[in-house]
C-alpha cells in the first residue's frame, strides 16, 4: 500500500485528522474564551500538531494534553 509522508517523514493529516485538529482548538477556543486567531490559539494549534507528528493521535489524550497547557 502506498503512503505520502511529508519531507520529515511524517505521514500528512488526512481530512478526519484534520476535522478532529480543528475541532479540538475550537473546544480549546471556547473553554478558555478566545478567539481563534489570538495568538493564545495558533500556540495551542502548533502544539497539538506537533503532539500529533509524534504519534498521538488519540482524541481524548489529544485533548488532556492540550487542556493541560498553563
Amino acid at each position: 500500500m502506498f503512503q505520502a509522508f511529508d519531507s520529515r517523514g511524517s505521514q500528512p493529516l488526512g481530512p478526519d485528522e484534520v476535522s478532529m485538529v480543528q475541532g479540538l482548538v475550537k473546544e480549546f477556543c471556547e473553554a478558555r474564551a478566545v478567539t481563534p486567531d489570538c495568538q493564545e490559539a495558533r500556540d495551542a494549534a502548533k502544539e497539538l500538531l506537533r503532539w500529533f507528528q509524534i504519534g498521538v493521535n488519540d482524541k481524548n489524550r489529544l485533548r488532556e494534553l492540550l487542556n493541560s497547557r498553563n
